[in-house]
């Protein structure tokens, strides 16, 4: 498995493995990639499920 590789806060590199099928970490995706979408929707999803109960 990959490490991501993206630059830290302080100067190193992101030990983390990589999210299928990308290059980045969960932390290092950025809000707008697939993953972020995808784990926004799951989260807006459980939040309306809570609501209507």
């Amino acid at each position: 498995m990959a490490m991501c590789g993206a630059t830290t806060k302080t100067g190193g590199s992101c030990q983390r493995k990589v999210v299928t099928g990308t290059f980045r970490c969960p932390v290092h995706q950025g809000p707008w990639s697939a993953y972020g979408v995808a784990q926004r929707k799951e989260k807006e999803a459980k939040e309306k499920k809570r609501k209507k109960r």
